[in-house]
């Protein structure tokens, strides 16, 4: 393969050089709008998803079927750029996605559980600029096609958050696959992101706890800087999670309890005792909301970009320790209760007015991947058995679809907090 590069580990990955895939019909030049929203995000999602049956043609398809679907999602075939404010826009330069094909020679099954992220796995089956030196140098989606000797293959994903949010991504890949099977696109994008803009004059009405700045009182940071850090899934029937719902309820203070709460309000607390914060410790809880449901008049519902918020709970490591879990509960369920279409709005004027810099000490943040729908991202190949996350910051924590109606939960830790929060979980589960 002409300008192979040979990863070393367990599985070697034979490597083409990227090619540029462009839309194959003339599209949209200059600059492309992108909302407050969209500004909240600035960082690559990765993501890789596995099909038991390939074919000799497989990339040849991938890449034509790119070149087709980039007409109308042209504006990542562009460039990050900032305009003169230093907001994130797009320039749509038509510059291409890198297309890289790669050959492992290892079977799909060795890669094991994709949900959790292995850094050899995501640099052998995930294709990184290795020349950009900053964010906004990175290409805003690449795609990497890897054969494996069982006949299956992979397709490695980074596309960039402040163009994309999961739902939109999975749109986008969907579509790319419509495209692949023959079919015309079920949803064309919308692209008119001034719908979602700051206000004229601006008028925030919300603090926003996420962007207070937290010292680390605890010496937390040090402990991932010193240590391995470990990744690892959680995971949790229907069976478990109906346990951890009555435990969350027993004490009689909540009337009712999602499951995303008393799962989250599980985490957040075992998580802090891991990591063995001090009592006086301040810790944030940051949780990715879609506001999809949020409007009055409701955006159109093939609207490409970012329609997610986050919402937060501060408190002290103390207080999570001390109280019982209905009380963390509660908090959760009021930060998302409190995100409505003026929540929004307000938050886009907060950032448009301010550009607030986010602080990850002693924060958890939690993403939910349990509804996108990746299990139709076909080909024409068949449904991909696989799909996960090609990397976690330290201080994010995904939810998973596990089974008919589990979750898996997929987070980092040093290697001695985590195995005080597995100790942490499995008493919860026996109980």
């Amino acid at each position: 393969m002409e300008g192979m590069i040979t990863n070393g580990g367990e599985m070697s990955v034979r490597k083409s050089l990227p090619v540029l895939v462009t839309p194959e019909l003339e599209t949209p030049g200059g600059y492309y709008f992108l909302s407050c929203l969209d500004q909240d995000i600035p960082f690559p999602m990765l993501t890789i998803y596995s099909y038991r049956t390939g074919s000799e043609t497989v990339a040849d398809v991938l890449k034509q079927a790119l070149a087709k679907v980039l007409v109308h999602y042209y504006p990542l075939a562009g460039t990050m750029s900032l305009d003169s404010r230093g907001r994130f826009v797009v320039e749509c330069t038509k510059n291409g996605v890198p297309f890289v094909e790669a050959v492992a020679d290892g079977t799909i099954a060795s890669l094991g559980d994709l949900r959790v992220p292995n850094e050899d796995t995501t640099r052998k089956l995930i294709y990184m600029d290795p020349k950009a030196k900053s964010y906004i140098e990175l290409p805003l989606l690449t795609a990497q096609v890897t054969k494996f000797k069982c006949g299956g293959f992979t397709l490695g994903i980074a596309i960039s958050h402040t163009v994309v949010d999961g739902v939109s991504g999975m749109n986008f890949i969907n579509s790319w696959a419509e495209v692949a099977r023959g079919q015309t696109l079920s949803v064309v994008p919308f692209h008119d992101r001034t719908l979602l803009q700051a206000r004229v004059p601006p008028a925030p009405k919300y603090p926003y706890d996420d962007f207070v700045d937290i010292k680390d009182v605890s010496e937390m940071d040090s402990r991932y800087k010193n240590e391995s850090n470990i990744n690892k899934i959680f995971t949790f029937d229907a069976g478990k999670l109906a346990d951890i719902k009555k435990m969350a309820m027993a004490d009689g203070r909540l009337q009712a309890c999602s499951t995303f709460s008393a799962l989250a309000a599980l985490v957040w607390k075992a998580r802090c005792k891991a990591l063995n914060m001090k009592h006086a410790q301040l810790t944030k809880l940051r949780i990715l909301v879609d506001v999809r449901s949020k409007f009055k008049k409701p955006l159109p519902k093939n609207y490409f970009g970012n329609q997610v918020v986050f919402t937060c709970c501060v408190t002290t490591a103390g207080e999570l320790s001390e109280r019982p879990i209905s009380y963390t509960v509660e908090q959760i369920r009021k930060a998302c209760e409190q995100v409505d279409e003026e929540y929004v709005r307000s938050r886009m004027d907060y950032i448009d007015m301010y550009k607030p810099p986010l602080s990850t000490v002693s924060t958890l943040v939690i993403s939910s991947w349990a509804r996108l729908a990746y299990g139709t991202s076909n080909f024409g190949l068949g449904d991909p058995t696989q799909f996960g996350c090609g990397a976690l910051a330290s201080e994010l924590c995904v939810f998973q679809p596990d089974g008919e109606k589990g979750i898996g939960v997929v987070m980092m830790l040093p290697e001695s907090a985590m195995i005080t929060f597995q100790d942490l979980i499995e008493q919860v589960s026996d109980q």
